[in-house]
């Protein structure tokens, strides 16, 4: 169980509109935040912009897009881990709970079969 001061430390982490951490390549973004009313779950967002020709073509893109998501969400949990333990002196141990993907489709026409879609992944993790 988190203490009041893990929470704050964890809080100013995951803060990226003032705090030290954020993480945004080139092609993809992930935020992180404490999970609604219980500050024993942590969220993970991934979200990155895809193109693709036609809808066979996405199925297979898709296999690609959840590995990336999956090895980015991995390396900013490591590097929050890395985080914590130096600002709070302690470890902070992780759990996947749940972990859910997503795809939306932004910008398609008629004329193109080019189409532009949002791949999201949502994964929440208990925290101690």
């Amino acid at each position: 169980m988190l203490t009041v001061e893990d929470i704050n430390i964890l809080g100013q982490l995951l803060n990226t509109s003032m705090g030290i951490s954020s993480m945004v390549t080139p092609t993809a973004s992930i935020k992180c935040y404490l999970y609604g009313s219980d500050p024993n779950k942590m969220c993970v967002d991934f979200t990155t912009v895809v193109t693709f020709a036609s809808e066979s073509s996405l199925r297979e893109q898709k296999k690609a897009f959840e590995n990336e998501s999956t090895q980015l969400t991995d390396a900013k949990i490591k590097e929050l881990k890395k985080e914590f333990k130096s600002s709070a002196g302690r470890t902070l141990k992780t759990k996947l709970v749940n972990t859910d993907d997503s795809i939306e489709i932004i910008n398609a026409s008629p004329h193109t079969p080019r189409k532009t879609a949002y791949y999201r992944r949502k994964s929440v993790f208990e925290v101690e």
